[in-house]
């Protein structure tokens, strides 16, 4: 996962250094989650954002498409004993993996897209893995899939801050649909299946570059 980090700097720094002297009005941004690594299901982001306007003039639009793609891996830890006043953690008691994937059409209320703030509209799909390995009591472990399709609007504002730099910072309204299913602990197959519905808010903050 280092070596993932690494080359996505990697690649940031040398579109840094390509675009920053560049007089060509920025039509693209690449960009990812500073939020996402720290959620509660954490994982990496990349996203890629597009004007796809021409507006009055070459630098001068409104609308942009912006894909978001997250690889799910994460894990949490669980208490499984105490001695004394010491408490010790089993730091891989869970475990997540999978994706997500967010498309989003922005509407920026300047003509300085992709700069400025913006109203969004969204879909979101989710699809993970979450596998639970009691220590005490394997019986109790259990491997559950959860898949998530939902839709939104946002609202967010998107800024410069070193060269072409930007940071976007969205928060809007996401209802949800969630299937899930469990297999338990020897079990071959999924049962458990549960449908149902939230409604959840949706925020990030994204680190770029604009070119």
């Amino acid at each position: 996962m280092k070596k993932i980090i690494f080359f996505l700097v990697f690649i940031f720094f040398i579109i840094e250094v390509t675009y920053s002297q560049s007089f060509r009005v920025p039509k693209n941004v690449i960009s990812t989650s500073l939020f996402q690594p720290f959620s509660q299901i954490g994982g990496y982001t990349l996203s890629y954002e597009r004007i796809i306007d021409p507006g009055y003039s070459s630098n001068a639009s409104q609308f942009s498409f912006k894909l978001n793609t997250t690889f799910i891996s994460s894990t949490k830890r669980e208490e499984y004993t105490r001695i004394n006043s010491q408490v010790f953690y089993d730091e891989d008691a869970y475990k997540y993996t999978g994706y997500f994937i967010l498309p989003e059409l922005k509407y920026y209320f300047t003509w300085d897209a992709p700069i400025g703030a913006y109203i969004s509209l969204f879909i979101n799909y989710t699809d993970y893995n979450e596998v639970y390995n009691n220590i005490n009591n394997v019986t109790e472990s259990y491997e559950k899939n959860i898949s998530e399709l939902g839709r939104g609007i946002g609202a967010g504002f998107q800024f410069n801050i070193i060269n072409n730099s930007t940071v976007d910072v969205i928060m809007g309204y996401n209802p949800k649909v969630v299937n899930s299913k469990t297999k338990d602990f020897g079990s071959s197959s999924y049962s458990s299946i549960i449908k149902s519905k939230e409604d959840k808010i949706y925020f990030n903050i994204n680190l770029g570059f604009n070119f």
